[in-house]
């Protein structure tokens, strides 16, 4: 059972505002906060520091994944990603996408790990990569890929694995990695090459981009049903 208590914003460690979301905590706050506070992660971290974007599909995988939770719940900064969020009383909401988008174009040395668009993406916007498509679960092939990033030595690393894979790499890895942010993206480097298409401004400001992704990828509709899920969820939760 959520008690209403745990649905409004709670202070933590970080300093920041936070919502429970049905026992994942995520911050609630705008683009320019989220990269000033990155910036600050780049500029004074000496170890790894983890992002996560939650959004309501993360949500009920950490239902029925504990581990996942714990990594969630333990990042240095979890954004919140996607307009379901607003129903558990997440004021401000800041799409991933976007979180890489500026990354990309602020300067920073960044490594793109995961899917056949790595490179493509390295090349528009300068950095480093590893397609990463080969069984990274081999040990050989896993300590490959860390000494590639290590020996770059980034200040972003943002992983395309999907989730909860690419989280969970991050946080098994976090202390061989030899990068200031770590951060998994999905399905960000599609947007980033224009693989994916963009959804129109009003379907942004409906909170409709799941929509406008389902219906250009009608393949995802599986994975859609975790919204429906996530809905039924927060409303037994209120009403308990």
């Amino acid at each position: 059972m959520i008690s209403e208590a745990k649905m409004i914003n709670t202070q933590t460690k970080q300093g920041d505002d936070r919502v429970n979301v049905l026992g994942v905590g995520v911050t609630s706050t705008k683009l320019a906060e989220v990269l000033k506070k990155i910036d600050e992660f780049v500029r004074r971290s000496s170890k790894l520091r983890l992002i996560v974007t939650v959004n309501p599909e993360f949500v009920m995988l950490a239902q029925e994944d504990a581990k996942f939770k714990k990594i969630l719940n333990n990042a240095d900064l979890a954004i919140a990603d996607g307009m379901g969020l607003k129903l558990a009383g997440v004021k401000q909401i800041v799409p991933g996408r976007k979180v890489v988008e500026a990354l990309s174009q602020k300067g920073y040395k960044v490594f793109y790990l995961g899917s056949f668009v790595a490179a493509e993406v390295a090349k528009k916007f300068g950095g480093q990569f590893d397609d990463g498509e080969e069984d990274i679960r081999n040990p050989r092939r896993n300590d490959e890929i860390i000494a590639k990033i290590n020996k770059f030595k980034p200040d972003i690393l943002l992983v395309a694995y999907g989730a909860p894979w690419q989280e969970k790499w991050l946080y098994a890895n976090r202390r061989l990695l030899k990068a200031k942010v770590g951060m998994g993206v999905g399905g960000a480097f599609d947007y980033l090459t224009g693989k994916s298409a963009l959804p129109p401004k009003i379907f942004e400001k409906l909170g409709l981009e799941w929509l406008w992704r389902l219906v250009h990828e009608p393949w995802r509709w599986k994975r859609q049903l975790n919204l429906i899920r996530f809905v039924f969820a927060i409303l037994k939760s209120f009403f308990q």
